[in-house]
């Protein structure tokens, strides 16, 4: 990609210029990522990548840049800058100016109300979870006072969550083509808010949240055969919790997303949008047992006065479990993590072992299995298990 080429280019030339100046620290990761699938025998994912993280500091500011590219097998070039952003520290009170990613909320594996920042699901849910995060223009305050904090983010303008393009892997026939959404222009009036207090204190933990936004998933309406799409305003509000049984951690979050829109058959072969409430929550469970982390999580979304002549489900229930254990002085490292789908009952499993070979430098082999109902989230996938192997090294 040109595009991508022109980044990474101009990128490599303001390094030494940043380096040089003065208290700048430089960090990163080299990997190479290579994924067999199963069911053709083919590579469809090979991928070079450099994810390099700039600070620099201050006596009341820091800096930090975090330029990234990608090579895939045919050479082709994408890069970009996922955060660059200025942070000033006053007494009580952190501004963050910049582009940035913001990270809310209890869940593992899951976006309940930790939806400031879009996502970036080119790759479904496989990802990095850092990677899967975009980084979004925005201007963020954090005030102190005692165990409380709160937090206002205000981001100028809207960007939504990138989906697969219609040639990826990733891609289904049940996805409409993104590429034609009216997404909503730059004036203020389409700004984003959001506001969060969060107490930390010796027995629990908890968040407060509300927001003013676009829905990630646009709507649908006119023909069926060629419809328009576009955002719609929604108002979320929400929180979360967590706190410590003995040696269990209880967790729980959720967000009722108010007059949110939803595409729907309003006649035949024309699509229309209606308003209804969601709930998305969910509620886990961290524990270790015989040396052996364990964690799980229940996650329920409801659509309020559903009826079916909308193109969702009413309910949808998933189930995610993670095992992980650490042999030869920590060196070893085993995990299990798998979403479970119930009705369509389906799920993905996730197994890895990963070997640090020294200080710095990561072997991974793993697999990515999808399985179950075809309806399903992950059972659609089923043609896409894969193997892979991922070598990182660290500086």
């Amino acid at each position: 990609m040109k595009r991508g080429t022109a980044i990474l280019t101009a990128i490599m030339l303001i390094l030494p210029g940043l380096l040089y100046a003065g208290d700048i620290k430089l960090t990163g990761m080299l990997r190479s990522y290579t994924g067999i699938r199963f069911s053709r025998a083919d590579t469809p994912v090979a991928e070079q990548s450099i994810d390099l993280s700039l600070e620099g500091w201050g006596s009341m500011t820091q800096i930090m840049i975090n330029p990234y590219g990608y090579v895939d097998a045919n050479g082709d070039v994408d890069g970009g800058v996922r955060e660059a952003y200025i942070d000033i520290f006053l007494p009580s009170l952190d501004i963050r100016v910049g582009k940035q990613a913001v990270v809310w909320g209890e869940a593992e594996g899951a976006f309940i109300t930790d939806i400031v920042s879009p996502q970036d699901l080119r790759s479904f849910i496989l990802a990095d979870f850092r990677e899967v995060r975009m980084g979004v223009a925005a201007i963020k305050a954090d005030y102190y006072t005692g165990p409380f904090t709160f937090e206002t983010v205000w981001l100028p303008h809207f960007v939504p969550t990138s989906r697969p393009d219609t040639d990826s892997i990733w891609h289904t026939a049940s996805m409409p083509d993104m590429s034609g959404a009216n997404i909503p222009g730059f004036e203020l009036e389409n700004s984003e808010i959001f506001g969060k207090v969060s107490y930390f204190g010796s027995a629990f933990n908890a968040e407060l949240m509300a927001g003013y936004t676009w829905d990630d998933l646009p709507v649908m309406t006119g023909s069926a055969l060629t419809p328009d799409m576009g955002y719609e305003r929604l108002t979320v509000v929400g929180g979360s919790f967590s706190t410590t049984l003995g040696p269990v951690v209880l967790r729980s979050e959720a967000a009722a997303y108010l007059d949110r829109a939803f595409t729907g058959i309003v006649a035949p072969a024309t699509l229309g949008t209606t308003d209804h409430h969601q709930l998305h929550a969910l509620g886990g469970l961290d524990w270790s047992m015989v040396g052996i982390d364990f964690s799980s999580q229940y996650i329920v979304q409801y659509i309020y006065q559903w009826d079916d002549s909308l193109m969702a489900d009413d309910y949808a229930q998933t189930i995610t479990f993670r095992m992980r254990d650490s042999f030869l002085s920590e060196t070893l490292t085993l995990q299990l993590f798998g979403y479970f789908g119930i009705d369509p009952a389906d799920a993905l499993l996730r197994p890895s072992i990963t070997w640090s070979i020294e200080d710095g430098v990561e072997i991974e082999s793993g697999a990515e299995l999808f399985m179950g109902d075809e309806e399903g989230t992950f059972g659609r996938y089923a043609d896409n298990s894969l193997a892979y192997l991922s070598l990182r090294w660290y500086f």
